[in-house]
């Protein structure tokens, strides 16, 4: 046995002491809103209140046929969501990964970018546009072909899918993009040579080898449609139709009335048990889809099938897409944001745009939303990459016994709904607030996020350390380096990019976010994101599309530089 090897095979005390306190710091941060949730399901009153444990909320809750109308509303809004996602995500991934369709980088900039428009801005949009009452599209073929009623009615289950579904694909998008372009193009160059079309190969090949990755996603997506709560709130509320995240906020945040926490987590078990249930299955896919090889070795070269005469109708596909996902939102809330009221374009329309909503934004807004929305987005992807890259150490580089156990802690939030997170915080807050002295305060939106997204940094850090050969961390260590030395010296600066891409990502996904920052909003920790629905609230559409505007443009030129920056960096390093 080498040196190395006996170097790799050394547990130190001080190893395990850490990991074992990370692990049980760990513990309570996640473990703890999840508890909350359990114990407010089983108590009755406010929270604080010394009552007696009782399964009357579980009562309330399972013996109502409400309840079952909101989960068959949950289940078909979820399902259609997922199935409307596939449809344009499958064939987008294999024209973008597997045929020479010109203008790959642009469409991947704006596929970026629609990842990071906040969902409820392309909702908002398309209420405009598609609202039987106010939408744009709706008046305008009201007027051409004089029709008595509207002909789209965006306020009903479809409506909601169609919005979710859409707002899905980029996601989609990206986590496909590695099974499609990893495939060997000689099983389908085998298909083309005995005469088979594309699109039957398409079919007959594609689709049946990438199907465990596909799966893999469609219970991805269908975990996350149960757990979103933006589409259902906007569309869903008005049109009174509950599905269980919205059901959830409107027990602990009621309009009238006080809230009933223990409703709330009643419903919220289910929530917990489909979605731990659903994470579970998709772990299974993921270790079952790694058995299906599409990657050959020797002789193995991606090539790029040539579309030929069917290059533009490929085209028409993407920008289609690209046109429901990000510019017709975009448009729409632009027009609005400078009008003084919603109107079809005209040229009364047009001699009346203004930018006034815009100059008083400071005015409506103020400085805390500006102030508390940066305190997230530097503060939360620091804490997460922190925890993310020692648990990351621990698990792919030590020999510590429990690491799997760690592992598998950190993957808990991906699976527990962030609404979930969010409630459990709050009742912690406002029942245990001299140990937990944080509610209404913009820290308790920090613990919340940096919580819902450690799984997605410990995912990328474990990808990104698990490539660093263990020769270069031995080599340190029989220097006589302490392990601390070895990570911050050796491990730290060659995962460095990863990390920082990873940290700028957390930053953006925070700042989009608002299902957690609305749960938990207060007068004193409000962000950009919770003013947003606030106006809305209001029936303030010309401000909320500026606001909406502002915010897109902001997420576009913060992609466009990282991008273009990732680009320069790529070059230097060629050129070296």
């Amino acid at each position: 046995m080498g040196a190395w090897e006996g170097v790799a095979r050394l547990k130190p005390q001080g190893v395990t002491l850490f990991a074992t306190g990370l692990s049980a710091f760990l513990l309570i941060l996640i473990g703890l809103p999840v508890a909350m949730v359990v114990l407010m399901s089983l108590r009755t009153g406010f929270p604080g209140e010394d009552v007696p444990f009782t399964l009357e909320n579980f009562a309330a809750v399972y013996l109502t046929q409400r309840t079952y109308e909101v989960l068959g509303n949950t289940l078909f809004f979820a399902v259609a969501s997922v199935a409307i996602t596939l449809l344009i995500a499958v064939p987008l991934v294999w024209i973008l990964m597997r045929t020479d369709i010109p203008l790959k980088k642009t469409i991947y900039v704006f596929l970026t970018v629609g990842i990071i428009i906040p969902v409820f801005l392309r909702t908002i949009a398309w209420i405009l546009l598609l609202s039987p009452r106010i939408g744009l599209l709706n008046k305008w073929l009201q007027e051409l072909f004089a029709l008595s009623s509207p002909p789209f009615n965006l306020y009903s289950l479809t409506g909601m899918a169609f919005v979710q579904g859409v707002s899905f694909v980029p996601g989609a998008f990206f986590m496909l993009a590695a099974a499609y372009r990893s495939m060997d193009p000689s099983l389908e160059e085998a298909a083309y040579t005995s005469g088979v079309g594309k699109l039957k190969t398409f079919f007959r090949i594609n689709i049946p080898i990438t199907f465990p990755a596909i799966a893999a996603v469609m219970v991805y997506l269908f975990m996350t449609g149960i757990a979103v709560f933006e589409v259902p709130a906007i569309i869903g509320l008005p049109a009174r139709i509950l599905v269980l995240s919205s059901l959830i906020f409107t027990s602990t945040t009621p309009s009238t009335g006080l809230p009933e926490y223990g409703l709330a987590g009643a419903y919220g078990a289910i929530m917990l048990v489909l979605g731990l249930a659903l994470a579970f299955l998709y772990v299974r896919l993921v270790k079952q889809g790694k058995k299906y090889t599409v990657i050959t070795g020797r002789g193995y070269r991606p090539r790029e099938i040539a579309l030929g005469r069917w290059k533009w109708a490929a085209l028409v596909f993407v920008f289609f897409y690209l046109a429901i996902e990000v510019f017709i939102p975009f448009v729409v809330l632009l027009w609005a944001s400078l009008l003084p009221y919603l109107q079809l374009p005209s040229a009364e329309a047009v001699s009346s745009l203004t930018l006034k909503h815009y100059i008083e934004m400071p005015t409506h807004v103020g400085a805390r939303p500006f102030i508390n929305t940066l305190i997230l987005m530097l503060t939360v992807p620091t804490l997460t990459m922190i925890l993310s890259v020692l648990v990351s150490w621990i698990v792919i580089r030590t020999q510590v016994s429990f690491r799997g156990f760690l592992d598998t802690l950190v993957f808990i939030p991906h699976a527990v709904p962030g609404i979930l997170m969010a409630v459990g915080l709050a009742y912690l807050g406002l029942a245990y607030r001299g140990y937990f002295p944080l509610y209404g305060t913009i820290l308790i939106i920090v613990v919340a996020h940096t919580i819902n997204w450690i799984a997605y940094g410990t995912r990328t850090t474990n990808s990104v350390m698990i490539q660093v050969h263990r020769e270069l961390e031995e080599a340190g260590r029989v220097s006589g380096a302490s392990a601390p030395r070895v990570l911050g010296k050796i491990v730290l600066p060659l995962i460095a990019a990863g990390v920082l891409n990873s940290w700028i990502w957390i930053g953006m996904l925070s700042y989009r976010e608002v299902t957690m920052s609305l749960t938990l909003l207060t007068r004193n920790n409000v962000v950009i994101s919770t003013v947003v629905w606030q106006f809305w609230g209001s029936g303030w559409i010309p401000q909320v599309s500026a606001l909406g505007v502002i915010l897109i443009l902001f997420a576009a030129i913060v992609v466009g530089s990282v991008r273009f920056a990732l680009s320069r960096i790529g070059e230097i390093g060629s050129a070296a």
